[in-house]
């Protein structure tokens, strides 16, 4: 709890301390030009995946609640796999794990070109009707704006590029046992380490025929908790195309693309552990709704292809929605 009001306060501060800043942007609410365009993109991330959102509120604060959730299916039956042993692992269950998280997510403006994301989540993972509820692991991130398109009267495609990173606090539960024993690492909320994130969005729109494509990488630097556990590096990459249709104060934007992650084993007290990392390719595709300053996102990742080392769940689907606020 103490770290969750570091970061409240951490916000607070930025917030009186830049509050001439948003004067300025409060002027991008119709933008004469295109380099008056701050940015369209979004960022959520968590252990099992990534996700990135298209915002055309790009010049406003946000804040908002976002839902997710993934299904795992195993093959073969063997409930002792939940107690941790000398080496966690998902191996030898059959089962259908849900992992479940809703999040308060925030972006604040400190500068037009510089973005502060974060996020406080929280878990509810089911294995076969198991339950294991808590906080997960609060993330602070930072993006720059290094690039965009010169506005002129023969422009008709332009573009973007951020760069930023942040850290993963471990704010959330990692330690927390059911009756039957102590739950392996990856059915935590939490992961008990801190982590460092690195990230790169690409934007661009061809504003003749309002059509775009976003694509978003994210790197994280994992580092080993206290039960000597430590989860592999993760690399992930979203792209997609979307349209943007407007009607009246209502605007749709139907997105469809790929997300790609992958990982190597994990290490527990310095050796593998088994049942661990591998990638997966899925399939995109959704629908963002805006009403004013309010959004709707709804996306549904599916498995296209999967490739995991050891006895591991098996992907069904990745759903996400999200409620925001622009201001």
């Amino acid at each position: 709890m103490k770290k969750l009001l570091f970061i409240i306060i951490f916000l607070s501060f930025i917030t009186s301390a830049h509050s001439k800043d948003n004067d300025e942007l409060k002027l991008l609410k119709n933008p004469k030009n295109l380099s008056d365009i701050v940015s369209i993109s979004d960022i959520g991330c968590d252990l099992c995946g990534c996700y990135m959102g298209i915002d055309p509120n790009y010049h406003l604060n946000l804040v908002g609640f976002r839902f997710h959730t993934f299904k795992f299916v195993t093959e073969s039956h063997n409930s002792e796999s939940l107690i941790q042993s000398d080496h966690p692992d998902h191996t030898g269950t059959q089962s259908t794990e849900y992992y479940n998280n809703l999040e308060l997510f925030g972006r604040y403006y400190i500068t037009p070109k510089i973005k502060v994301l974060f996020s406080i989540p929280f878990s509810r993972n089911n294995i076969d009707g198991k339950m294991l509820n808590g906080f997960g692991d609060a993330k602070l991130l930072a993006q720059y704006q290094i690039y965009n398109t010169d506005m002129n009267g023969k422009t008709k495609y332009w573009q973007r590029i951020f760069l930023g990173g942040g850290i993963k606090l471990p704010t959330g539960v990692y330690n927390k046992s059911l009756a039957y024993g102590v739950v392996e690492p990856h059915f935590q909320p939490g992961t008990g380490a801190f982590d460092f994130i690195f990230t790169g969005s690409y934007i661009s729109k061809l504003l003749e025929y309002d059509l775009g494509w976003s694509s978003d990488v994210v790197y994280t630097i994992n580092t080993e908790n206290k039960n000597d556990y430590r989860f592999a590096n993760r690399f992930n990459i979203t792209s997609a195309l979307f349209y943007e249709a407007d009607a009246g104060n209502f605007a749709f934007l139907p997105h469809a693309g790929i997300y790609f992650e992958t990982a190597k084993e994990d290490k527990y007290k310095g050796e593998i552990a088994e049942g661990s990392g591998g990638n997966v390719l899925f399939a995109t595709g959704g629908l963002d709704i805006y009403f004013k300053e309010f959004s709707l996102d709804l996306t549904l990742q599916l498995p296209v292809s999967e490739n995991l080392i050891g006895d591991q769940p098996e992907n069904r689907f990745r759903i996400y929605t999200g409620l925001g606020y622009s201001f």
